[in-house]
């Protein structure tokens, strides 16, 4: 039964994507694929509706996470 559980939660836990704007939480998706998650996190290019800078947060099913900044100024840090 525990390999069960495993199992489950395993599947359950996705890749998570955030975004805020201006320090502020704007929204959260939960993507379970690699390669959708993939070609979400690349298409993102810039600020969006934030007024000064956007952050946007990928952490993937181990924990790791991945930070783009778009600032309006036209600066773009990754970390």
């Amino acid at each position: 039964m525990s390999g069960l559980l495993k199992e489950r939660t395993k599947m359950e836990y996705a890749y998570v994507l955030t975004t805020y704007y201006d320090g502020e939480l704007f929204s959260t998706h939960r993507i379970h694929d690699f390669i959708d998650a993939s070609e979400v996190w690349n298409s993102i290019s810039d600020h969006g509706n934030a007024k000064e800078y956007a952050t946007y947060n990928i952490t993937d099913p181990t924990g790791k996470m991945f930070t783009k900044n778009f600032y309006s100024d036209g600066r773009v840090s990754v970390k």
